[in-house]
């Protein structure tokens, strides 16, 4: 899997005011600001502070001088909090085999995706397939059909190694797979911690990056993802400590040698042969056994 993370830029961002008053979560919400200037039937408003994971996104169905009403508003909000318009309320992503080449959306992976307004770092989508390695990145609004130019998208290319588990595993795994205000960008960032860790210690054992991912590397990063997120929300009280504890057990076996990585054909995956063996002794082509001394160092 890849993890395709497209940043928001500004310009897709126009008029901004604040709450008059409190709001309630629920349907058809009227929303009470200082001024709806700017605003209009139709248009898509991010209500609350960018970035945080109360801040949402909501399509507009009435306006008047003092009230902008809202179709859903998942979150209560208070008094002076603000709002802004976007232009766009959902990223298509595309993928080809070259940087200038053909693009393709990638549908069947999640295409389009709504904007993550709860996060900073952007929108992620995951692409599951293997036959494209450059991608690109479009705003689209699915009201109006209005779509940016994906020939002025820049294209980038995506991480090659295989990823060790899905979002939605390390999610589950961790209590949070009905929680939507803990945001998969928030998880991108715990798997690749694990992902480090682990890759630290195979890459003493195994050639990287792996030719496949066995079921026990998915495990052992879901359970220090999910450990990881557990501890820093819950500390020693909760399952973090249990989860970090199994998860690096099974890596010491690793590294030890007591576990190895089983391929798909019933082989162990490729051993890497460099690390912690001399590979060579200094030598003489004019002679035909290795000459060593006991004063020798190496």
């Amino acid at each position: 899997m890849k993890a395709l993370l497209a940043i928001t830029e500004s310009f897709v961002k126009r008029e901004r005011g604040r709450l008059r008053d409190a709001a309630s979560a629920g349907s058809s919400v009227a929303v009470p600001v200082d001024s709806s200037q700017g605003v209009a039937a139709g248009d898509y408003i991010v209500i609350g502070f960018e970035g945080n994971e109360l801040a949402e996104m909501c399509s507009v169905t009435d306006v008047t001088n003092t009230t902008i009403t809202v179709a859903t508003l998942k979150f209560n909000h208070v008094e002076g909090e603000p709002f802004v318009v976007y232009r766009y309320n959902k990223r298509k992503f595309y993928g080809a085999t070259t940087a200038a080449g053909s693009y393709t959306e990638l549908t069947a992976d999640g295409s389009p995706a709504d904007i993550s307004v709860d996060d900073p770092q952007g929108t992620l989508l995951e692409y599951s397939g293997s036959t494209y390695t450059y991608f690109k990145a479009t705003y689209y609004n699915s009201l109006t059909t209005e779509e940016t130019d994906i020939d002025e998208a820049t294209a980038v290319s995506s991480d090659e190694s295989a990823r060790y588990a899905t979002l939605y595993a390390i999610r589950k795994h961790a209590g949070l797979a009905g929680n939507p205000r803990y945001s998969d960008l928030r998880i991108e960032t715990k798997r690749q911690q694990a992902e480090n860790e682990i890759n630290s210690v195979l890459a003493a054992k195994y050639v990287l990056p792996l030719a496949e991912v066995p079921a026990l590397l998915g495990n052992i990063c879901e359970l220090l993802a999910a450990g990881y997120i557990d501890y820093e929300e819950f500390g020693k009280d909760g399952e973090g400590v249990k989860w970090l504890g199994e998860g690096r057990a099974l890596l010491k076996a690793i590294q030890k040698g007591t576990q190895i990585l089983i391929g798909t054909d019933g082989t162990e995956l490729t051993r890497n042969t460099k690390v912690g063996v001399l590979d060579g002794y200094p030598n003489d082509e004019d002679i035909d056994e290795a000459q060593f001394s006991m004063s020798d160092r190496y």
